[in-house]
């Protein structure tokens, strides 16, 4: 990799992410921390992840990984990165559906640019007492 590395400007998880016709913005519906979940295990039926990135040069090797606290990997997604130029800013988004959890517990959600670590979130997966909490699947916790 370059001496420069990109820069990590936003890694958001939500439910739902929606590209505008015409503008081509991106809407994040249903932005969240962690996920609930009535027993375990669970398959979780739908995560997206929004990142933006900037400062990078040419194309760059990457990967979005989910590991747990004790480091077992839930995913690894290994893709690149083409940079327009040093002052861009790309946006890369991330699908992922039925992420499998065996037990609650503290994950982390990390994105790499080659062999760098640029960012990672932390998701409590927790069981829920609250059955409103369970009937949404697990979307949130704030």
């Amino acid at each position: 990799m370059s001496a420069v590395k990109p820069i990590i400007l936003a890694l958001v998880l939500c439910d739902q992410i929606i590209r505008e016709v015409g503008t081509n913005k991106l809407s994040l519906i249903g932005t969240f921390n962690g996920i609930y979940a009535a027993s375990f295990p669970i398959n979780h039926p739908s995560l997206w992840v929004y990142i933006a990135i900037t400062e990078g040069r040419g194309t760059v090797p990457c990967k979005l990984r989910m590991v747990s606290l004790d480091n077992s990997v839930v995913f690894d997604l290994p893709g690149k990165i083409e940079f327009g130029g040093p002052t861009s800013v790309g946006e890369l988004v991330f699908q992922l559906q039925q992420l499998r959890f065996e037990s609650p517990g503290v994950y982390s959600i990390e994105f790499w640019a080659a062999d760098d670590l640029l960012a990672a979130r932390r998701v409590n997966v927790q069981i829920s007492e609250n059955p409103a909490d369970n009937t949404r699947n697990a979307q949130g916790l704030n």
